[in-house]
């Protein structure tokens, strides 16, 4: 008996930038200000009693920009934490729509307050798509509604063909010119297999044979503990003014948007794809996040919305969740890939169904080949003045500084040969419906990421609300 050697995937690596052994430009600016301002205070005031006030000061400043903190600079953490009490002190954290000054100034709370859904009609005649347009930044956000097949009882050739076909598909979105961003979102809610039940109990057949009728009322019985319902789709963030058609107008745009949208090939990829979304599918997405109960809402209930009722009527932004209409979410991070090589199914036990609502979103950013070539040459450059510093310091590089090198002389060869660039980061965001069930759900996701191949994540301080937004069909990518 042979068994079918199963493909790893690996290589992944943070960019940096050059600076003093692991710290990036930024960080290295800062400590070294910090080592010269004593100095040329000295100089200018020409007093060395300023060194015992300085010196303490400079100390501070570059323990601060050295130590990390969930894999950050503390120095970050903390001016994120003072930047975040401000706005609380502010009133900036709380939003309630009831207080709003009328109905024209209706909209949703945080990054998705200058978005508006828009419904435009495909020229093919496929029914109407949901846009959704960022007045901001003018770019507009599609999606599609995907039915992920399952892959574990797939052979490794199988698996092989699939990723590469969607490596494919990412690489053809660079050259695509209004596309900016791209993101693929899995929504997994525990379900109570009431659904299943009777779906099953209205089709059985009275003359089945007894051995056949008992086998499925067991599975039935047992689904409840372990059925839930998948909702996954991809959401395209296009930028018609970046496309070679230069669209005049809204309706131009959302031609162009439509467009891009038709244009993605997701063929062998390893998902169907149901339609594209429409601006009801959109509402009831986002309606579904803010409040769950929602996502199986009548379908008249879900068109009587307008854009701004999708979202909650309060909601507060607090450091380390996001409260809204009587719900409570956490998201987290990606703060580190995995080191090593990882199968195919790395991440299966996040998406696996849990106790609490989970949604794990994959953001991508596909870098343009004039782009890719830059930053590859940049980090060739930043690895060849690190290897300059330590050899002029005398320090023998350690051997994951060895390896990323490797990795990075690995990807300036790919793209030099063609190969195409991606920037990408995980989101993950669970949603309880009280407090005392948040410690639970913070051990849940934590367990299930550290079973994942090795990545790490970290919690969303200070951002909740923006990190909950980005695995919506909003267009809202903090990659751009």
């Amino acid at each position: 008996m042979t068994t079918e050697s199963q493909p790893l995937y690996g290589g992944w690596r943070r960019s940096k930038s050059m600076g003093i052994a692991t710290l990036n430009t930024s960080q290295t600016m800062v400590v070294v200000g910090a080592l010269l301002a004593p100095i040329l205070i000295i100089v200018v005031g020409g007093s060395l009693g300023t060194l015992t006030v300085t010196v303490p000061i400079a100390l501070t400043v570059i323990a601060l920009t050295v130590w990390q903190r969930h894999g950050m600079p503390l120095m970050s953490y903390v001016i994120g934490r003072a930047r975040w009490s401000l706005a609380h002190m502010r009133g900036e954290t709380s939003y309630r729509s009831v207080f709003l000054p009328s109905p024209e100034a209706l909209d949703l709370p945080g990054m998705v307050a200058p978005t508006k859904l828009v419904r435009a009609e495909g020229a093919d005649g496929r029914g109407p798509v949901g846009l959704v347009w960022n007045q901001r930044t003018g770019t507009m956000t599609a999606s599609l509604l995907l039915n992920p097949a399952g892959s574990l009882l797939a052979s490794g050739q199988t698996v092989t063909s699939q990723v590469s076909a969607w490596g494919d598909t990412l690489a053809r979105l660079a050259d695509e010119d209004g596309v900016q961003t791209a993101s693929v979102t899995l929504q997994i809610t525990p379900s109570s297999g009431a659904a299943l039940s009777d779906h099953v109990r209205g089709r059985l057949d009275a003359r089945a044979p007894q051995l056949a009728r008992e086998t499925i009322g067991e599975l039935v019985s047992k689904a409840p503990r372990a059925s839930a319902q998948l909702a996954a789709w991809m959401s395209l963030a296009i930028d018609p003014g970046a496309s070679p058609e230069k669209p005049a107008g809204p309706a131009e745009s959302a031609a162009v948007a439509i467009g891009a949208l038709d244009a993605v090939d997701l063929s062998g990829a390893g998902v169907d794809v149901l339609r594209r979304a429409t601006d009801a599918d959109v509402k009831r997405l986002v309606r579904g996040a803010f409040v769950p109960g929602d996502m199986d809402a009548p379908a008249a209930q879900i068109d009587e919305l307008v854009w701004h009722e999708v979202g909650p009527v309060a909601a507060e932004d607090a450091w380390t969740h996001y409260q809204h209409d009587g719900h409570i979410s956490v998201s987290w991070v990606l703060r580190e890939a995995p080191r090593k090589a990882v199968p195919y199914d790395a991440l299966l036990k996040l998406l696996a169904p849990g106790t609490f609502m989970r949604r794990v979103t994959l953001v991508y950013r596909v870098l343009p080949t004039h782009e890719a070539q830059a930053v590859v040459e940049r980090e060739i450059n930043a690895n060849e003045a690190r290897a300059e510093y330590r050899q002029r310091t005398k320090r023998t590089s350690t051997r994951r500084e060895r390896v990323d090198a490797e990795h990075a002389e690995r990807t300036a060869t790919e793209e030099a040969m063609g190969a195409g660039m991606v920037q990408w980061s995980i989101y993950v965001t669970t949603t309880v419906d009280s407090a005392e069930q948040l410690p639970a759900a913070r051990r849940e996701i934590e367990k299930a990421a550290r079973s994942s191949g090795g990545l790490r994540f970290r919690p969303a301080f200070g951002g909740q609300s923006a990190a909950m937004v980005v695995g919506l069909p909003v267009g809202i990518n903090p990659l751009l």
